[in-house]
């Protein structure tokens, strides 16, 4: 068996291990520092992130934009704010542009760029890629890491368990950072699908590509739980788009749990408003206008000046005036079509998202964590770092920025 003595060993080589890699290199020097990923190359997720372009902050970066354990969330981005993620990444010549709403990318908007600039940067600090390296077993003996697969071993001072999560389960992930860490004794919290499409009871299959401009607003027990603006995306099995990534996590929470942010709750749903710039009564007003204009059709033509004809014809249908002619449309029919273009209400299903989701919600926290080193409680010398944590953000960069900041906590306890 062939074997290997290192500094480091990091665990993972997506977006927390890699910038792991660099800042421990730069600190322990050349050769110190080695990446074990278990699939044929480094950064595949990271390179599908933001559409392929790469999200990497957030001008507006706070503690209000996450969920999980407060203790590491406030530890995190103390130590590492949207300017420090232009200082580790300028040091590699990457420039930056800002959008209209703070988020950060690479110049050429490319997420390849971001990961050519860190595996560049590894490899002139002499850090070392072991791909294709499926872990049979890790245990600690006699101080150092012990890290075999069915053919090479290595042997670390130091291990940094950088695995992610089962998030984007399309491109590989998986949850096996998590069972490795279970030897240990270190155990997550429960773990669901965050930032994903939802899935949903009503199927509306000529809506399937449909785009719209508008609000979703969730809904448990009749109580508003969370409301986003955005672009709302149709598919032939529910709702998705940003807005919808941003209330996901609460669904997900709800079916995994039987609560939202630690309350229980019974039923949810959410609704869907398709005219959010104008007010009930604007579009009442709107409404009894266009039927005069369209007096020779049908209820859903009054709203197809104004949404995508599919769209207008689900909504008409939704509150059963589909057919109906728009000369024997009653005053409190107008009324009912103005409703439910500002409340088209669709009941969430449960479903196995993690194929499309963005992160994973729950993960390791503080009980097993310090959250001023990351390093494990119990197991001197193994940090846990990126989505292994109890830590998810909102879209926007947010996630990135996490795993970035967190890479660079353990490396602080490196000597």
């Amino acid at each position: 068996m062939e074997y290997k003595n290192v500094k480091t060993a990091i665990i993972g080589g997506g977006a927390a291990g890699l910038a792991c890699a660099v800042q421990c290199a730069s600190k322990l020097g050349y050769g110190s520092t080695l990446i074990i990923e278990r699939q044929a190359r480094t950064g595949r997720k990271l390179l599908a992130t933001g559409n392929g372009r790469c999200n990497l902050s957030n001008r507006h970066l706070s503690s209000e934009h996450y969920y999980g354990d407060k203790a590491i969330i406030r530890s995190v981005l103390s130590g590492f704010g949207s300017e420090d993620v232009e200082k580790f990444f300028g040091s590699m010549g990457l420039l930056f542009r800002d959008d209209s709403e703070g988020r950060v990318y690479p110049y050429s908007n490319q997420a390849s760029t971001v990961l050519d600039c860190m595996r560049l940067k590894c490899e002139k600090l002499g850090v070392e890629e072991l791909c294709d390296f499926k872990i049979k077993t890790i245990r600690k003996s006699g101080g150092f890491f012990l890290i075999e697969s069915e053919t090479f071993s290595v042997k670390a001072q130091y291990v940094v368990f950088a695995t992610g999560s089962r998030a984007s389960s399309l491109l590989g992930a998986n949850d096996s950072g998590y069972r490795m860490l279970e030897k240990f004794g270190i155990r997550s919290t429960p773990l669901f699908p965050a930032l994903s499409p939802v899935s949903a009871k009503e199927k509306y299959k000529n809506l399937k590509g449909v785009r719209a401009k508008g609000s979703v607003t969730l809904t448990a027990d009749k109580e508003t739980i969370k409301k986003r603006f955005g672009e709302i995306q149709f598919t032939d099995n529910g709702l998705s788009g940003i807005c919808v990534f941003e209330i996901s996590r609460f669904v997900n929470e709800f079916f995994m749990l039987g609560k939202i942010s630690g309350k229980p709750y019974q039923k949810i749903s959410i609704s869907v408003d398709v005219m959010s710039d104008f007010s009930y009564q604007e579009l009442c007003a709107y409404l009894f206008r266009c039927k005069r204009i369209f007096s020779d059709g049908k209820a859903s033509d009054l709203l197809s000046a104004a949404l995508n004809r599919k769209l207008a014809q689900s909504v008409a249908q939704y509150c059963s005036l589909a057919s109906k002619k728009c000369t024997a449309l009653s005053d409190n029919d107008i009324k009912k079509l103005a409703y439910a273009a500002k409340n088209f209400v669709f009941t969430p299903v449960v479903t196995d998202s993690y194929q499309s989701a963005q992160v994973s919600a729950g993960g390791i926290s503080s009980q097993y964590v310090n959250p001023e080193t990351l390093m494990s409680k119990s197991i001197e010398n193994l940090f846990i770092i990126g989505e292994l944590l109890d830590v998810d953000g909102d879209c926007g960069g947010y996630n990135l920025h996490f795993a970035f900041g967190s890479a660079a906590v353990p490396v602080k306890s490196m000597k």
